[in-house]
Parts: structure tokens; sequence; C-alpha cells
């Protein structure tokens, strides 16, 4: 009954806070401007694209730093003091800021033909991706070290921390962090599989004693659902960087402290097709110059196809509450 208080006292006080200043933060967003703007490519490459998402130019985006904020603020004066706590919140901090960058960016690009040329080009896209796997690997490694985790259980393999394990497993937290962002592409859609993953979370963390995570589960959980309601179709905003990133972070760390990286794998199966189909995608156009599906990620598919934007969303929210289900029967039986 007490981490039931805790959870839902983080929360309630998570939503309370975020909902006071999420109105006047979306407002803000609108006045200056900082909206996605979807324009047809020379080449038409995005003309799917433009067909299921063109209405939606204007919408203010970054509006995951109401989730970032409500988290970094009250985690500072509310969580306990312990290693977790410092640790989380600097790596928070971190992967917010990276969005932010990475959102501006996207802002500045277009203004500027020029900034455009540069920030499509190869080597941008490497540095970035090189900018995001050193904070990745900083976050691994500080976690294995200051939490004292010297090994994971992956399918009943025992996988022991060291040098080269963090290198690789950063690696892979890197495509974690990208399949869950791109799954940011429709009204209200990652956030419903977030929210499904941190409850299940808040789960694992209780039945494995991690309950340190709790708190930080609940400031996540609270500030989420007010997003939500700002999110949901027709959306008033997006979440962006700001908010996909530190999340992603959230997630697969409580993975990592938990030891059940695998059990992962199952509750967030969706996120996983979402980076297969994008990555099959760019890999068919390169080596047969056309498309394997008619838009990717896979969630634009089934709106290519008929779908409407709502009815796609609810049924991935539906199959990610069903793995999620299925990775906790998993996790009672192997764990």
């Amino acid at each position: 009954m007490e981490q039931l208080s805790v959870i839902l006292g983080f929360t309630i006080l998570s939503m309370i806070v975020t909902a006071l200043y999420a109105p006047l933060l979306i407002k803000l967003l609108y006045k200056m401007q900082i909206v996605v703007r979807h324009s047809l490519m020379g080449n038409k490459m995005n003309e799917e694209f433009i067909k299921i998402q063109g209405h939606k130019t204007g919408t203010p985006t970054l509006g995951g730093l109401m989730i970032s904020i409500s988290v970094l603020v009250l985690g500072l004066v509310f969580l306990p003091e312990n290693n977790l706590k410092l640790l989380f919140l600097i790596f928070w901090g971190l992967f917010t800021l990276y969005g932010l960058i990475e959102g501006l960016i996207v802002y500045a690009r277009k203004l500027s033909d020029k900034f455009k040329l540069l920030e499509s080009s190869f080597e941008w896209r490497m540095g970035k991706l090189f900018v995001l796997y050193l904070i990745c690997l900083m976050a691994v490694a500080a976690t294995c070290k200051f939490l004292a985790i010297d090994q994971i259980e992956l399918f009943g393999i025992t996988i022991i921390i060291n040098t080269l394990s963090v290198f690789i497993g950063s690696f892979f937290f890197v495509l974690a962090m990208y399949a869950m962002e791109i799954t940011d592409g429709a009204d209200g859609l990652v956030t419903g599989q977030f929210l499904i993953a941190i409850i299940s979370y808040v789960v694992i963390s209780m039945l494995t004693g991690k309950t340190e995570l709790v708190p930080i589960l609940g400031l996540i959980l609270g500030s989420s659902i007010v997003y939500l309601y700002f999110n949901i179709n027709p959306a008033r905003v997006f979440m962006g960087g700001t908010g996909t990133f530190p999340i992603a972070f959230a997630i697969l760390i409580s993975s990592v402290i938990t030891n059940t990286v695998d059990i992962l794998l199952i509750i967030g199966i969706i996120f996983w097709i979402e980076l297969g189909s994008s990555a099959l995608q760019i890999l068919w156009i390169k080596l047969f110059k056309k498309r394997l599906f008619k838009i990717a990620p896979f969630h634009h598919y089934f709106e290519s196809v008929g779908w409407p934007e709502t009815k796609m969303v609810q049924r991935f929210w539906l199959f990610s509450a069903i793995f999620a289900l299925v990775g906790l029967w998993i996790f009672s039986l192997i764990k």
C-alpha cells in the first residue's frame, strides 16, 4: 500500500503542476511560431505523407517540454535523495537538451535554404548520431557504475557488464530511442504507448524491489497524462524530441535497473516494428530504387490505405497494451 500511495501521490502532483502551465506553454509556442511546416519536396518523395499529414501544418511542436520541465523541477524538489535521483536528473536534462536543440535545428532549416542543405548532408546526420551515441554511452556507463549493475539477463543468457558490452549496448540504446522517436507521428500515438510502458515498469519496479524508480515514473506518468489531453486528435501540440528522448531514456534505463531488457523487447514490440519498417523502406529504396511500403514508418501505412488516424492510433494502443500484458506475464514466469 505504501508504494501505491507513492505512485499515486507523485502522479497527481505532476498532473496538477503540469496542467497549471501547459496552456501557457502551448500559447508561447504558437506565438513564437515554433510549428510544423509540411511542404511537398521537389522530387515528390513525400507526396503520400503530405496527403495524410499536410493539414497539420501550423501545429506547435516541442510540446514535450511540458513533461520534461515538470519532471526535472519536481524531481529536484521532491524525489528522495539517492544516487538514482542525481543520475536520472542529469541525463533527463541532457536528453531534453538534445531534443530541444534538434527541434530548433529543424525550425532553423525551414528559415534558411543553406542550413537546410547542410542539415540534410550525410556528415551532419552522422555527427548528430554520434552526439546521441555519446550521451547514451555516458548514461549506460554511469548507470551501471553508480548503481552497481554488473550483469544483465537476456532471455536466460547472462551478459557481463564490461567496457565492450557497454559500448555495444549503447548502440542498441540509440536504436531503441530512434524507434520511440519515429513512433511520434500521429496524434496521441506515442504518448499512449509511453503510458502503457511506464505503467508496466511501475508494476515491474514494485515486484523487483526497485522502488526508487516508482516516484520517478509517477512524475513522468502524471505529466504525460496532461500532455495527452492536449495531444489527442485533433492535436493542439506535438511532442518532439524534448519529450521522446528523455521518456525513452527513462523507459530504457528502467529496464536496465530492473534487469528486464528482454521483457522490454516484448512490451515495446510496436516500437521495434516501427523502426524495422523504416529501416526496410530505406534499404529497399537504396537497393531497388523503389518503395517496399507505400509509406513508412508503419503507422502511416494504415493511414495511406484509408484508416482514419483515430482508428489507427486506438488499434496501436490496444496492441501495445496486449504486448505489455504478455510481457508482464512472461516476467512473472521467468524473473
